[in-house]
């Protein structure tokens, strides 16, 4: 008899589990964006909105929870009768829902930022990432090194909307969450010599997602290719990030289909 297919509540569970953490990690972030008004008040800095102060921390967060989507789901449902199958589409739609959930409340926090400030008139400058592409290339640009790649660069300055900015958004953390999952599936299966080779593969993955959205090379890759950036429709951009994310997903589940779990 043929077992019935029970990805969605897979994907729920996960999605679940990774929601509550989410909020723990985007509290931890509104804090600490709030204390920088507090300090920008009394520096007359400019302060970033909290859609492009929260969008490199957010990278890296789903870089984390997709490494541990690996070691832990994996083994946990598995061990529970779950089939790799199941696992595979079930975490893949939790990373779909979690990615769009993560950037929706970004987005709703960085409308109540504007309507706080705007009643209470504090003196606080902020700066419009969504609408002035001004902001230096040389803090957002891509380099070799992978904690500046992951960090540094946001796709966010090139936009100038706010649904654009929400699209490049949940396209860009989704990227960095089926790329921790690709290091962590790669480590899980090959242990710690040939899982080095997914952290390679995952910084060139990390470098064509950014891309893909106009972000310029730093040195000393620019100086190695011919092109330091590249200019695409969003369309362009959108789909080619769709398509390197099917293509992280379908070599995750190579790696996992067969898989070995791990007591």
């Amino acid at each position: 008899m043929k077992q019935k297919s029970i990805f969605p509540k897979v994907a729920f569970d996960m999605f679940s589990v990774q929601f509550i953490w989410s909020l723990w990690f985007i509290s931890f972030i509104l804090l600490a964006h709030i204390v920088m008004i507090v300090v920008s008040i009394n520096s007359d800095s400019v302060l970033g909105e909290f859609l492009f102060f929260s969008h490199s921390s957010s990278k890296v967060y789903m870089l984390v929870i997709g490494i541990i989507s690996s070691y832990a789901f994996l083994t946990f449902y598995v061990n529970h009768g779950v089939t790799r199958k199941d696992y595979f589409i079930g975490a893949a739609l939790a990373a779909v829902g979690i990615a769009a959930a993560i950037a929706i409340i970004a987005a709703v926090l960085t409308g109540l930022e504007y309507a706080v400030l705007e009643i209470t008139n504090l003196p606080v400058t902020i700066n419009n990432s969504l609408a002035d592409n001004s902001i230096e290339s040389s803090d957002n640009s891509i380099s070799i090194f992978v904690p500046k790649a992951i960090l540094s660069s946001s796709i966010l300055v090139h936009s100038s909307s706010w649904l654009l900015s929400l699209l490049m958004y949940t396209l860009n953390i989704l990227t960095l969450y089926v790329i921790g999952w690709l290091i962590g599936s790669g480590y899980y299966r090959f242990g710690w010599v040939i899982g080095f080779g997914f952290i390679a593969i995952s910084l060139v993955s990390i470098i064509i997602a950014d891309l893909l959205w106009g972000t310029e090379l730093g040195e000393p890759l620019s100086n190695w290719l011919p092109f330091s950036s590249i200019s695409l429709p969003v369309s362009v951009s959108a789909a080619g990030s769709i398509i390197l994310i099917g293509v992280i997903l379908w070599g995750i589940r190579l790696l996992t289909k067969r898989i070995t779990i791990k007591m």
